[in-house]
C-alpha cells in the first residue's frame, strides 16, 4: 500500500499543487476558477478539484479545509474533506457565494494527532485574469491579497487569530481557563473549579441536622451557593464568596433540622470554569444520598460530568 502511494505521488500530473507531509498527500488542481473544459466560472463561483488521502495506518484522519475569501480577507464559505482509510477521496464540491465575489481560495491540510490537530502552511490560489477579447489575451495568477504571517508560525490571518504570537494558531495546544483562544477555535477552553465540599450530618428519625457544610481549597472569590428543594425548606437559596484561601462556611445557614425528602444542592462556580455541584438528598434514618454533577459556564442546570 505504501509503495503504491509513493508511486501515485511521483506520477501526479502537472498543473497542480502537491502537499506531501509524512502523514498524508493532497493533490490540488490549480484551476479552481475554471470548468474542467477550461471555461472560466463567474466571479461568484469556484470549483476546487483534486483528492486527498491518509498515507499512514495509525488510526488518525487527515483533513483538507477549503476556504473562499473576499478581497478584504473575510471568509465567505468553507467545507472539510476527511480521510483515514488510505484511499483517494476527491475534492469536487462547487462553491457559489453570490452576490459576493471570490478573488482567492485557501487550502489547509491537517492531521489529527494526540495534541489535537496539526496543519501545513496554508496553500493559496488566486483567481486569474480571464482572457481578454480578442482571443489570445493571456492573463496571470495574482498573489492572493493580504497574505501575511507576521509571527512566522506557518498560519495566516484570519485562521491565525493572533498573528503577533507564534504560540497561538490553528492546531496549537489549548490551555484551559487562561483567557486566550490558543488554538483559534472560537474561544478559551473552560477549566474546572477545584476544591472540596466538606459535610457532616446527624440523622434523628425523619430529621437531619447539618453539623458541618462548607467549601475549602476552591479558587479565591468563587461563589459557593446552596439551594434547597422540597417542602419545609427554610429558604430557597443562599450564597457567599470564598475567602483568600478558597474557603467558605455554610453551616451557619441551618438553624434547625431538616425533613427527610429535602434536597440540598451545593454549587461552587467561578468565571470561565466548569462548576462543581453536589446534591444531598435527605433520607429518613439514613445519611443523605450523594450525587456529583458539573455546571458548564453559562448553563442554568447541572448535568453529568
Amino acid at each position: 500500500m505504501l509503495a503504491c502511494a509513493l508511486a501515485c505521488v511521483a506520477t501526479a500530473p502537472a498543473g497542480a499543487a502537491e502537499l506531501t507531509p509524512s502523514w498524508g498527500y493532497a493533490y490540488i488542481d490549480d484551476r479552481p476558477f475554471q470548468e474542467p473544459s477550461g471555461a472560466f466560472l463567474p466571479s461568484t463561483q469556484a470549483f476546487p478539484r483534486g483528492y486527498i488521502r491518509d498515507t499512514v495506518t495509525d488510526g488518525k484522519d487527515v483533513r483538507l479545509r477549503v476556504w473562499a475569501f473576499s478581497s478584504t480577507g473575510r471568509p465567505l464559505a468553507h467545507y472539510d474533506i476527511d480521510e483515514g482509510d488510505f484511499v483517494n477521496v476527491p475534492i469536487d464540491r462547487r462553491l457559489d457565494v453570490a452576490p459576493n465575489v471570490i478573488p482567492y481560495l485557501r487550502f489547509d491540510f491537517c492531521v489529527f494527532n494526540s495534541s489535537g490537530i496539526s496543519c501545513l502552511p496554508s496553500h493559496y490560489i488566486g483567481r486569474p485574469d480571464p482572457p481578454a477579447p480578442p482571443p489570445g489575451g493571456g492573463g496571470g495568477t495574482p498573489p492572493p491579497p493580504g497574505v501575511v504571517d507576521a509571527d512566522r508560525d506557518g498560519h495566516q490571518p484570519p485562521a491565525d487569530c493572533d498573528d503577533t504570537n507564534s504560540t497561538i494558531h490553528p492546531g496549537a495546544p489549548e490551555r484551559a481557563a487562561n483567557g486566550v483562544d490558543d488554538d483559534c477555535a472560537g474561544g478559551d477552553m473552560p477549566g474546572r473549579v477545584t476544591g472540596t465540599i466538606v459535610n457532616s450530618w446527624l440523622v434523628k428519625g425523619g430529621r437531619t441536622v447539618v453539623r458541618r457544610l462548607g467549601v475549602r481549597e476552591a479558587p479565591a472569590g468563587a461563589i459557593a451557593e446552596v439551594r434547597c428543594h422540597g417542602t419545609r425548606c427554610p429558604w430557597e437559596r443562599r450564597s457567599t464568596a470564598t475567602g483568600a484561601h478558597g474557603g467558605a462556611r455554610l453551616t451557619r445557614w441551618f438553624k434547625r433540622g431538616l425533613r427527610a425528602g429535602i434536597v440540598l444542592e451545593v454549587r461552587v462556580t467561578a468565571p470561565n470554569a466548569i462548576g462543581k455541584v453536589v446534591r444531598y438528598r435527605l433520607r429518613r434514618e439514613k445519611l443523605p444520598s450523594v450525587r456529583r454533577l458539573c455546571l458548564p459556564p453559562g448553563a442554568r442546570r447541572p448535568g453529568p460530568c
